[in-house]
């Protein structure tokens, strides 16, 4: 944990740095991440997976937060290339005090504190600051998502699903996390963030998505919507059966599969992906994997 006195605009607040570990300072955030958002970290907190790759940045008035910004952290392979990227999520500022310079502080702050660390930062925006970010050298770009049409073919693979709140399907899916491949094109490779939404909060609606093919040696985070199969994340131990796994998730009315992240393999068609109120938001480095190629940003790792 950090704390510094900063000022801004003549005024003076307190910015707190990764102060998940203190009580007071953590509930005044989960109050503030509620009444914006209507969810609250706490159970991901108390779940101990909240690790040092998700750090938050809060300035405080006296006991209450006016504005905040998390950032998490991604080690990344994309194209052979290893990258350290950032994420900038649950922007917050309070009505008071908008149009005060606080957010701008704090992404000023961040970018400079990082600036020999990270490789490039990216972010999901709301319709209301379109403008806010281009100012920061931010482009918006557009991503896509892999979907085909599919047909279930027989198969005899077991199929397990997971319920984390036992402690040895817990212990299992921490095993694939950790030990696991996942053929995504766009890597985040974090281990708390997998938590965050398939442990930690499961009115997010992932904690009966989860699923072991033991003979696959395959991990697969899918839900049924209507006749499309949605594969959230897969992760394999030894060799790559993320299709037969697919295969044996799917259900006889399944016609279509669409994917939460990009697939290193062939045999998808890539259509526009967007989210009601969210534009993505790159680094001008970031750039070329989103305009040149067709990827999206793994839905596990939105913040």
């Amino acid at each position: 944990m950090q704390t510094k006195q900063i000022t801004v605009n003549d005024k003076t607040y307190t910015l707190h740095i990764a102060y998940q570990g203190n009580e007071t300072l953590r509930t005044a955030f989960n109050a503030m991440t509620f009444d914006f958002w209507e969810f609250t970290f706490e159970s991901y907190y108390q779940s101990g997976y909240w690790d040092d790759t998700c750090i938050v940045f809060s300035l405080f008035d006296g006991e209450t937060i006016v504005a905040h910004t998390t950032l998490s952290l991604f080690q990344t392979q994309v194209q052979n290339q290893s990258l350290c990227l950032g994420q900038l999520g649950t922007v917050m500022t309070q009505p008071t005090h908008t149009k005060q310079g606080l957010s701008r502080f704090l992404m000023e702050y961040i970018v400079e504190a990082y600036h020999n660390i990270l490789d490039g930062y990216f972010l999901f925006a709301n319709d209301t600051v379109l403008e806010f970010y281009p100012k920061f050298d931010f482009i918006a770009v557009p991503e896509f998502q892999a979907t085909k049409s599919f047909q279930k073919q027989a198969n005899a693979y077991e199929v397990k699903q997971l319920n984390l709140t036992h402690k040895e399907d817990l212990a299992l899916f921490q095993h694939y996390l950790k030990n696991g491949q996942t053929a995504c094109r766009f890597d985040t490779q974090n281990f708390g963030l997998a938590h965050f939404y398939c442990y930690a909060n499961p009115e997010f609606g992932f904690a009966d998505a989860i699923f072991v093919l033991p003979e696959l040696e395959t991990l697969v985070v899918a839900q049924q919507e209507d006749d499309t199969l949605r594969v959230f994340q897969a992760y394999y131990l030894q060799q790559n059966h993320i299709e037969e796994a697919i295969n044996a998730l799917a259900t006889a009315q399944t016609t279509c599969i669409a994917l939460g992240y990009t697939p290193t393999t062939s045999g998808y068609d890539f259509i526009p992906y967007e989210e009601e109120d969210l534009t993505l938001f790159v680094t001008p480095s970031l750039v070329p994997y989103f305009m040149e190629q067709q990827t999206m940003i793994p839905l596990l790792s939105h913040t």
